[in-house]
């Protein structure tokens, strides 16, 4: 049996040995129901051979990781947030509720990672209408198993509240056209390792370029938007760099159109009860990112 325990013991055996992969090695698909039924058997050469690969690098596209209908409810409450709330800003104490962001080139200057996009935030103690539920569930149904690939079990910090110290936390992003980006980064691994992010738009579709990309061991940006579908979800190793390209960068910047790249993320956080919280690395040019990676 390859429960928890053993999965948690087989990630510190691997990094313990090994360098934190730095650059994407290769980007594969496989089938969200094939994943799902080598989590619930606990199939222990089908995820040890998973596990291994995102440690060497390899990133995945879970095909059909939530429903398609997802955008429907996502679209529904960027809306209603919109017009029952003004853009604000909430730290991440006990009772925070849920709030939207506008990160424009003024906001994100405040910020550790740069980016210009449209954040809606979600806390699970604040989950209580129909569509906040529809969210909940859409997400978790794929967030569960990932988290228990990186060895924390499928419920870990569902039910948790800021000050126990690390929380979840759904982030519903728009990258609006005309610009909307995310600058290399890397993400932290304290309480998850691995990545993961629901695709909620078509590019060719609702937006014509940019996108979502990886840095290649050449430190060449490999775009991989035109390999993914709505209810996909991506992947990986939170050392490896990535970022969003400018979405339809020709254009003027539109924050009120709804016609744009959407994304579903999912973290865990270190909350504002944490002292020293870990959180998201800007590597914004190739200089930085490796004497930044070597660490």
């Amino acid at each position: 049996m390859f429960g928890t325990p053993q999965i948690q013991g087989y990630w510190r055996k691997l990094e313990s040995k090994n360098n934190n992969p730095k650059f994407v090695s290769k980007v594969s698909v496989v089938k969200f129901e094939d994943l799902k039924k080598a989590c619930i058997k606990k199939n222990e050469f089908y995820l040890k051979s998973f596990i291994k690969k995102i440690y060497n690098g390899e990133a995945f596209i879970i095909r059909n990781a939530s429903k398609k209908n997802l955008k429907e409810v996502v679209l529904k409450l960027a809306k209603n947030y919109d017009k029952k709330q003004r853009p604000s800003f909430r730290k991440m104490l006990d009772g925070t509720p849920n709030f939207h962001r506008i990160y424009d080139k003024e906001i994100t200057k405040k910020y550790s990672l740069y980016a210009i996009k449209h954040s809606y935030f979600f806390y699970n103690w604040n989950i209580k209408s129909k569509l906040e539920k529809k969210l909940k569930d859409g997400v978790y149904r794929h967030w569960r198993y990932i988290k228990f690939l990186a060895g924390n079990g499928l419920y870990r910090y569902e039910k948790n509240i800021p000050s126990d110290g690390q929380i979840d936390r759904l982030q519903i992003v728009n990258y609006p056209k005309g610009g909307g980006e995310l600058r290399d980064h890397v993400d932290p691994r304290k309480n998850q390792r691995i990545v993961s992010g629901l695709i909620m738009s078509k590019i060719g579709e609702d937006f014509k370029s940019g996108g979502f990309y990886f840095r290649d061991k050449n430190n060449k940006k490999m775009n991989i938007e035109s390999k993914l579908e709505i209810g996909d979800s991506v992947i990986f190793y939170g050392s490896i760099v990535h970022g969003v390209d400018k979405v339809d960068k020709n254009l003027k910047l539109n924050w009120k159109s709804y016609d744009s790249r959407w994304f579903i993320g999912m973290f865990v956080n270190d909350s504002n009860h944490v002292k020293n919280r870990i959180t998201a690395k800007d590597l914004t040019g190739s200089i930085k990112i490796k004497k930044s990676m070597n660490k």
